[in-house]
């Protein structure tokens, strides 16, 4: 029992996906050039982002709930009934308030960014993602947010490397966000919930998408040719490392031009998340090297 609970518990909360999002903290302050060594101003900022992340998926589940069960999400713990929707509310209300409170301790730039955003992510599962496009929007500002977030923790410049980064996180996040509602698309339907994929179909969706991904392929070794940045300009180790999520996004993105079957979708929205953390890795690299 308490092990399914914990299971559960690390589902609800998408624990994969939560610690991901910390990456990309630490990665924008080493781009930044911000982030030497241990510095407790980045551990207080990686539980903001992680308690978050992990509410924001609480809640989620919570008013997802008929639509999950709908869509047969039996991945989601809440249908599985490994967790009660009271569970997971609670969760995310101690989630809520821990953050208030640890923002507390942050610089005035950072708080006002938390506080603004923390409440944004709760209206979204309270209704706001039932507004087409802005459901994306507001995902896509998520991946936005984290990267400036690791860039201002110290200071409130803003490093042209990270702007640049920063585009692209919001860009791919926005296309990640339609091509997972793809899936969804036979649930939302029954629900009346309008998503570029109710609205225009699928298969407009995922052109919408792949179109997105083309513009990453496009930014992603950019600094190589262009000096947004030194460290990475004409530097043949960031180029090497670059091409290969280049190449998985064209992959990517002829798999979902092909097929936009719900098993299809699930799989690439798994795929994605590791060409994300390929491209991350690439810039990391470059500049550290």
């Amino acid at each position: 029992m308490l092990k399914q609970k914990v299971i559960g518990f690390l589902r609800l909360i998408r624990f994969g996906v939560s610690a991901f999002a910390c990456i990309g903290l630490f990665v924008s302050g080493i781009l930044a050039g911000d982030l030497i060594g241990f510095q407790v101003e980045y551990l207080l900022a990686f539980f903001i982002i992680f308690i978050s992340a992990a509410g924001a998926f609480a809640i989620n589940d919570y008013f997802d709930y008929e639509v999950d069960v709908t869509n047969n999400r039996t991945e989601r713990p809440l249908v599985a009934g490994s967790l009660s929707r009271k569970e997971a509310l609670i969760i995310a209300i101690l989630s809520f308030i821990l953050v208030v409170i640890l923002g507390l301790f942050l610089n005035l730039i950072l708080m006002i960014l938390v506080y603004i955003s923390l409440p944004l992510f709760y209206l979204y599962s309270m209704g706001l993602k039932k507004i087409v496009f802005f459901k994306n929007f507001l995902i896509a500002y998520s991946y936005l947010a984290t990267i400036l977030l690791g860039s201002l923790v110290t200071d409130a410049y803003l490093e042209p490397i990270i702007i640049y980064f920063g585009m692209m996180g919001f860009i791919v996040g926005l296309a990640n966000e339609i091509m997972f509602d793809i899936a969804d698309v036979k649930g939302d339907n029954k629900l009346n919930i309008t998503t570029l994929s109710t609205r225009l179909g699928i298969k407009k969706a995922a052109q919408i998408s792949v179109i997105l991904y083309i513009i990453i392929m496009v930014l992603d070794p950019l600094p190589f040719i262009i000096n947004i940045d030194s460290r990475l300009y004409f530097d043949l180790l960031f180029l090497t490392l670059i091409l290969i999520p280049v190449t998985s996004y064209i992959l990517l993105s002829l798999s979902l031009i092909k097929n936009q079957s719900k098993e299809n979708v699930l799989k690439l929205r798994v795929r994605v998340f590791l060409i994300m953390q390929l491209g991350t890795l690439a810039y990391l690299f470059g500049v550290l090297f």
